[in-house]
């Protein structure tokens, strides 16, 4: 191996700590605070009412990765890289605008697509009263109210950033601008063609979850009433409550740690299958989601992961260009230069 290989594979290894993740978040962050000034629509930051809700129990893996980062580094096992370090703020700040425009939709977008949705449930329906009776099989083991459609979301997203953290910390980087981008994509797809859910027209056979989508639904009517000065008074506290059906980010996000587990690692997948399955079912079952919005989560997922992947080939493949240029030769005191 030649010294100037060597150079260039450190170059290549150092290009990738970070940039992409952060271009991505401050484009997403301006285009928000863009959103925000247009439309006369207050930012608001996660107040502590609703900060264990607003993606800090997605957060906790993360935190977790950069503490075992920090041990490898201390221990000297190899490198740290800007990588772990970044991944927790990034993420944190794309969820938090996720959030904000989630609560601005009915603002920015008020016209609702729940008919044209129900409808396509109802020709559907014997795919949503199995999901119901699926769920209903299940609650010996599961019960009803357990909210285990959050809990075993939150549980892939555990295990599977914790694992390709452990694997790799190239795969971990993939992992994580994949899932920044469904996020950044979920937010843009949900002013499309909102909706906001056929518990609209029937509760789903976890009366808890009625609850809170009552509750939800309140919050819906206050923000659209109030505007601006409900978000002013109440955003912070209610970052988590508004309502966005189309398309389903649980079940595009659970597919993405399928996607990660099939190419990376795949005795995960005897546990992320049947969890994205539980999830697809309960999204359903539940009523959060018409039918029609799984495949588009599902889709957004593939999108994301295949977007992920192009960048980073191109990152790596600019910082190799720029590695294997050759660097100038110093010349001794006293001796010419060389000719151009």
């Amino acid at each position: 191996m030649t010294i100037g290989t060597d150079i260039g594979r450190q170059r290549r290894r150092l290009s990738g700590d970070g940039a992409l993740e952060v271009a991505l978040t401050a484009a997403f962050a301006v285009f928000t605070l863009v959103v925000s000034a247009a439309y006369g629509l207050p930012f608001a930051l996660p107040g502590a009412e609703s900060a264990s809700a607003v993606g800090l129990h997605y957060l906790y893996p993360l935190i977790g990765v950069a503490i075992w980062a920090l041990l490898v580094a201390f221990h000297g096992k190899q490198p740290l890289g800007a990588t772990f370090l970044l991944a927790l703020p990034c993420y944190g700040l794309i969820l938090i605008c996720h959030f904000n425009l989630k609560l601005w939709i009915v603002h920015l977008n008020p016209a609702l697509w729940d008919s044209a949705y129900w409808r396509i449930d109802q020709t559907l329906l014997p795919l949503v009263e199995g999901a119901k009776a699926m769920r209903l099989a299940l609650a010996p083991v599961i019960p009803l109210g357990s909210n285990f459609y959050m809990f075993g979301f939150i549980a892939m997203f555990y295990l599977a950033f914790a694992w390709h953290a452990l694997q790799s910390r190239a795969i971990f980087r993939e992992l994580i601008v994949s899932a920044m981008l469904l996020q950044i994509l979920g937010s843009l797809a949900y002013l499309v063609a909102p909706a906001l859910g056929p518990f609209l027209y029937e509760p789903g056979v976890e009366p808890p979850v009625s609850g809170a989508q009552a509750y939800m639904l309140e919050a819906w009517h206050a923000n659209r009433d109030g505007g601006a000065a409900w978000l002013r008074d109440h955003g912070s506290g209610s970052l988590t409550v508004g309502l966005a059906a189309m398309p389903s980010l649980h079940a595009g996000g659970s597919f993405l740690f399928v996607i990660f587990a099939w190419r990376h690692a795949r005795p995960l997948l005897a546990v992320m299958l049947p969890l994205f399955a539980y999830i697809l079912v309960a999204a359903v079952a539940t009523r959060w989601h018409y039918v029609v919005d799984l495949p588009v989560g599902i889709a957004l997922a593939w999108c994301a992961a295949a977007l992920a992947r192009r960048l980073l080939r191109a990152e790596t493949a600019r910082a190799g260009a720029v590695a294997e240029q050759p660097s100038p030769i110093p010349v001794p005191p006293g001796l010419p230069a060389p000719a151009e």
